[in-house]
């Protein structure tokens, strides 16, 4: 480079270069500002804590495109949302059942203990003695409160469930859940203003029934991931038990106490209003809303959910329920005639099973709430089982799976009730029990059956088959304590031979049907493309040739 001008000089031919005196300058590399771990961790802090905060106040959370899912894990539950959803969801439906049960076992203390020498005495004496005969209800007067909550939840199911699919299960099911609470805090005041008050009561309980399966079906469709719906469907049909565990031991020991059979409304209203709180706190109907819901997680629950959704947060428009069609299937019908059945077994064990083991066995009272619970216990743990296992075994077809899981729960239950009407209860009282609870344990089964079809066969539209179930679920809460009141009003064990034949004889026939139409395949109108119809009812008859 000449000094001078500042060119460069191509050096002669044969030329030495020419040295350099000055020293090479040294090049240091751009250091990138980095952010110090401790900043980072206080962003990801900030970010769990603003997500925590918007779900618990309420809000729906804005979600971006870009949005970093980094310190997911930071949040207790991690990517693990839908399963907190799932647990307060079936808590609240344990709530609102266990707010019916209350009268299935209060009713045989509320009067107190009946005198020997009744019609010797006067009102005073009465009194005194602690009976009160406008509470000891006669056979004619429990059936009709027993239909009063069937005919509440006849009349509310499918409104309800319009509203539902218009407003979503937190704001219908969250108000739905302080109205079984007020109601249910009212019963003692309606129990001493008059047997009509008592209805009314009963009524608005049955109301809030209603939205029970709907809701089960409309969470199980929008929070659980395809291959865990027979989870998810094992955990919130548990309600069935969880209601009894908490509430026929509780009663029991608060019946026999001096708080009085008052006390067993007032905590189970109070425990429904804090219950309901979380929930409407808590909930959102669509997973896309939840602060606490990271991407990672929100993929898992959309994947292959493309009839109900069109991208992250975006829900179709179209909502319209293919009445006709699903009307038309013979999936559904083996659904819904299982239905019938399952629920004509399981009212039988929730409303009379405390009125056999006191009135037929006759265990006092504490005994009988104690008794009353173990079944749902070991029933809770054999849904679990059955929920999981329905799940991950491979070996064996989905069809075959629903086939031989609603066997054991149905065919079993059937078989049970009718080897307890063989069973003496005068005589072989210990076996009768034993034979009585089995038969409500078995009935756990059927998470992997009717129930897991009813998700894999409608998909998006799995709230109205609930619906229709839940519909069932009422016509046999009204079947049920009329069938008894008319074949056993005095509870005779000979009366009880024909009420657990008949049972049984419904239960192995309504099994059978599944079993030959039962379908473990989502239906061709769980989806409104035309092309996509016609490949599924391709592959469905290939599949069944």
């Amino acid at each position: 480079m000449d000094p001078e001008t500042g060119d460069f000089v191509r050096p002669a031919r044969g030329s030495a270069l020419p040295i350099h005196t000055d020293p090479e300058p040294i090049i240091q590399p751009r250091q990138l500002p980095r952010p110090e771990k401790e900043e980072k961790k206080q962003k990801k802090a900030t970010s769990t804590n603003s997500r925590f905060i918007a779900s618990i106040s309420g809000r729906s959370w804005k979600r971006h495109e870009d949005e970093d899912d980094d310190g997911a894990d930071n949040c207790i539950f991690g990517r693990q949302i839908r399963f907190t959803v799932m647990i307060i969801s079936t808590l609240c439906l344990s709530s609102i059942l266990s707010n019916i049960l209350t009268f299935n076992f209060t009713y045989i203390a509320m009067p107190g203990n009946k005198p020997d020498n009744l019609s010797n005495m006067t009102k005073a004496e009465w009194e005194a003695y602690g009976y009160r005969p406008e509470l000891d209800y006669s056979s004619a007067k429990r059936s009709t409160l027993f239909m009063a909550v069937a005919v509440g939840a006849l009349v509310a199911v499918f409104p309800m469930t319009i509203m539902l699919n218009k407003f979503g299960s937190r704001l219908v099911f969250g108000v739905l859940g302080y109205i079984s609470a007020i109601a249910t805090l009212f019963v003692p005041l309606a129990a001493n203003t008059g047997f009509i008050a008592m209805i009314i009561a009963r009524f608005v309980q049955g109301m809030a029934f209603s939205a029970c399966l709907p809701v089960m079906g409309s969470i199980t469709s929008h929070w659980s991931t395809l291959k865990q719906n027979g989870i998810f469907i094992a955990i919130l049909s548990s309600f069935l038990q969880i209601a009894p565990i908490f509430t026929m031991p509780i009663s029991g020991e608060l019946c026999t106490s001096s708080l009085g059979w008052e006390s067993v409304y007032y905590l189970h209203g109070v425990v429904s209003i804090i219950l309901f709180t979380l929930f409407i706190l808590y909930h959102r109907n669509k997973p896309d809303n939840h602060p606490m819901v990271r991407r990672t997680e929100l993929v898992k629950v959309m994947f292959g959910k493309g009839s109900i959704y069109s991208g992250p947060g975006k829900q179709k428009v179209s909502k319209k329920v293919p009445y006709a069609a699903m009307y038309k299937d013979p999936a559904i019908w083996a659904i819904l005639v299982a239905a019938f059945g399952n629920f004509m077994g399981t009212q039988l064990s929730l409303q009379f099973m405390p009125t056999y083991i006191n009135k037929v066995l006759y265990l006092p009272i504490a005994q009988t709430g104690i008794a009353s619970a173990i079944s749902p216990v070991i029933m809770f743990f054999i849904k679990l089982i059955a929920g999981q296992s329905s799940d991950r075994i491979k070996f064996i077809s989905d069809p075959m799976k629903l086939r031989i899981y609603n066997t054991l729960a149905m065919g079993g239950m059937g078989v049970l009730f009718i080897t307890l009407a063989f069973c003496d209860p005068r005589t072989q009282k210990s076996l009768c029990l034993v034979v009585l609870i089995a038969s409500t344990c078995i009935l756990g089964f059927n998470s992997g059956g009717f129930f897991k079809s009813s998700q894999m066969v409608s998909r998006q539209h799995s709230h109205f088959t609930m619906a229709n179930i839940s519909f069932l679920n009422c016509v046999c809460m009204l079947l049920t304590p009329l069938l008894n009141e008319i074949v056993a009003p005095e509870n005779e064990p000979e009366d009880w031979v024909i009420v657990l034949w008949t049972h049984g004889i419904i239960l192995l026939t309504t099994n059978a049907f599944f079993c030959f139409f039962c379908s473990s395949r989502p239906a061709i109108w769980t989806t409104g493309n035309l092309f996509i119809r016609n490949a599924m009812a391709f592959h469905n008859r290939k599949f069944e040739n």
